[in-house]
């Protein structure tokens, strides 16, 4: 698993930690944000790619992730960045015998996302679910681990950024 920790620095990441499902924190209200609290998620009624459930349970959407040995906690201050990285990872690990590698992180990869204006994404392949539509608390789950997070409460001020790589 420190290969990809590496790997996670290589590509920019401030930080990359080796955590279990222990240390997620999930929490019902992640998702009642997700659904109510998110611009992606109530944009004209649609969902986004990234809101997708795939018609799976909250409590199904959560053993997933539970039933992974190894999960990277990727953290950054660039949403862009973090998106990029957690997609290589993924893919690296899937090349390395890790074929159920899963990326859990609410896309950014295009810099004016069309999704969020009720277009097509043009990267439906790449865009993978974001943690609260599993109902984690990335707040919560990365302040537990000793990391840095605040709400961001004006432009220009640091943010946190969090991915996680559910790698078996």
């Amino acid at each position: 698993m420190q290969k990809y920790i590496d790997l996670a620095k290589e590509l920019g990441m401030a930080d990359a930690m080796l955590i279990s499902p222990n240390d997620i924190v999930f929490d019902i209200r992640a998702l009642l944000k997700c659904r109510w609290g998110c611009t992606l998620a109530a944009n004209n009624g649609r969902q986004s790619v990234r809101c997708n459930t795939g018609g799976v349970s909250l409590s199904e959407r959560q053993d997933m992730v539970k039933a992974y040995k190894n999960i990277l906690l990727l953290h950054c201050n660039d949403k862009m960045s973090l998106s990029r990285a957690l997609l290589d990872v993924e893919r690296a690990a899937f090349y390395d015998g890790y074929y159920l590698a899963f990326a859990l992180k609410g896309c950014n990869l295009c810099k004016d996302c069309g999704a969020a204006k009720g277009e097509q994404c043009p990267t439906p392949k790449l865009a993978r679910p974001c943690e609260e539509v599993f109902g984690v608390d990335v707040f919560a789950t990365a302040r537990g681990l000793g990391f840095p997070i605040e709400v961001v409460q004006k432009k220009g001020d640091l943010e946190n950024r969090y991915g996680f790589v559910l790698i078996n």
